[in-house]
């Protein structure tokens, strides 16, 4: 599990992109694979786009547990 510290920075980070930003970086992701459509992402604001990211973001970095 991810320190308080770490979890601050990524937050921070990615609260910190814009919309085209938050898309690049949830397409670049190898892990959860996330199969959002364009006219999905593009329908969401930008809160909650920063929200689907930071999640993603902590999935990657967990070990699956099948």
């Amino acid at each position: 599990m991810k320190t308080l510290e770490a979890l601050d920075k990524l937050a921070n980070n990615v609260y910190a992109l814009d919309r085209d930003q938050c898309v690049s970086e949830l397409q670049k992701l190898p892990r959860p694979r996330l199969d959002f459509t364009d006219e999905f992402l593009a329908g969401l604001s930008l809160d909650r786009l920063r929200h689907v990211l930071m999640a993603a973001c902590i999935q990657a970095q967990k070990p699956f547990r099948g």
